[in-house]
């Protein structure tokens, strides 16, 4: 299993943290999304999305995305 966070701009509120999550949960491989309102991150669990997969699931819900690098 394999773990990509990312920086998520643009959500004010639980809302936008449930919007980004089900987008990301809907994208094939992906088995679980923890999404932070305060740190502005999604940390998702996968079995081989790409990171172009996960960023495009998270625009289309009407956020910006990129994947996060260094420490976590």
């Amino acid at each position: 299993m394999a773990k990509t966070v990312l920086k998520i701009e643009g959500m004010m509120c639980e809302g936008c943290v449930s919007s980004v999550k089900s987008a990301l949960e809907s994208v094939d491989s992906v088995s679980s999304a923890d999404v932070s309102l305060k740190k502005g991150t999604a940390s998702v669990q996968h079995s081989g999305a790409s990171d172009e997969a996960l960023i495009s699931a998270v625009v289309d819900a009407g956020f910006r995305a990129s994947v996060k690098k260094g420490l976590f």
